[in-house]
């Protein structure tokens, strides 16, 4: 990215932050001053053959909340975020935890919604012609923000942004059982617009295969009745929640968004064998330092002597879970 450029996209971030100062862009703009002028940090060792005979279920954290499935012969990615900015409005601190080349041929790509961060087009243009056989699956209203792939797009319904209902739609694609799930969260593409046109493209999602079940939460904020009822539908193996953006992480989040405590309750709730952190380390939010959540998050998993239960990944590492 040429300097030329760089001066110019913060000059746009600073402009419509006057516009929409509820949404903290400006906040925003000004903690990324110093990502867009250096380059992000390089991830040691990446993993080149994420994809093992042996695996029945693995994660590898890519970043953010972007993480590399297996459950047996199955691949699977959630929210992919492989460039290095999330639409040009945050740069990256950290790269990639793995080479985009060596991702694996995926059966599903899951979008959980359509904020940058999450929707990332050109991750999903280099997966879709990589991907032939793929199939993108995204929560209502999230089209209107994506261009038509080369890849089979799957749209499921959420309740109108689970309205009255926890369970949406389910699809079985590649093997694959994907049903939306409980999310408490907001559509749109920069924020501020999901509010104003009320579309409700955000979910949460159930992945089930071969008898293993995994939870992704996308975006969402706590309830403390609705993730409880989501343990009795589904006997949940492994279950990826976000423990940021925050503040101050040690207190419980926003309506829209968990922080550390309340992330840990989801897991509670939701009578999870294993959980894996996800939302933080990645990106510079307006709340804090990208590693302030982790930092809260390891107190509480200390706290409740949940070690074994909560392996906090870094970025790039994989986890197995289950081997055959």
């Amino acid at each position: 990215m040429s300097r030329f450029r760089k001066i110019s996209l913060l000059l746009l971030l600073i402009l419509l932050a006057g516009f929409t100062p509820s949404c903290n862009l400006l906040l925003v703009a000004v903690k990324n001053v110093p990502t867009f002028f250096e380059a992000p940090r390089k991830v040691k060792n990446k993993i080149t053959h994420p994809l093992k005979p042996n695996v029945r279920l693995s994660a590898l954290w890519i970043g953010h909340a972007t993480v590399l499935l297996q459950m047996d012969d199955k691949v699977i990615i959630t929210d992919p975020f492989l460039s290095e900015t999330a639409g040009e409005f945050a740069r990256r601190v950290v790269e990639p935890g793995i080479d985009p080349v060596n991702i694996p041929p995926c059966d599903v790509i899951l979008i959980s919604h359509s904020h940058f961060d999450h929707l990332n087009l050109s991750s999903i243009e280099f997966l879709a012609e990589k991907n032939k056989k793929a199939a993108l699956i995204f929560p209502e209203d999230c089209e209107n923000y994506m261009p038509q792939f080369d890849i089979d797009m799957i749209r499921l319904k959420n309740d109108n942004g689970y309205e009255r209902k926890i369970i949406g739609d389910s699809v079985t694609v590649n093997g694959v059982k994907i049903t939306t799930v409980f999310a408490q969260h907001w559509g749109g593409r920069y924020g501020f617009d999901g509010y104003l046109w009320g579309d409700n493209a955000f979910t949460g999602y159930i992945i089930q295969y071969n008898g293993l079940t995994v939870y992704f939460a996308g975006d969402t904020g706590y309830d403390p009745l609705k993730f409880k009822q989501i343990s009795e539908w589904y006997n949940i193996d492994l279950a990826l929640i976000p423990i940021g953006p925050c503040a101050d992480c040690k207190q419980c989040g926003t309506y829209n968004h968990v922080f550390p405590p309340d992330a840990y309750s989801i897991f509670r709730d939701l009578d999870a064998k294993w959980m894996v952190p996800i939302h933080y380390g990645t990106l510079h939010f307006a709340q804090a330092n990208p590693m302030e959540p982790v930092i809260a998050f390891r107190e509480i998993v200390k706290e409740n002597k949940a070690e074994e239960k909560i392996p906090i990944l870094e970025i790039g590492e994989q986890k197995i879970f289950l081997k055959k």
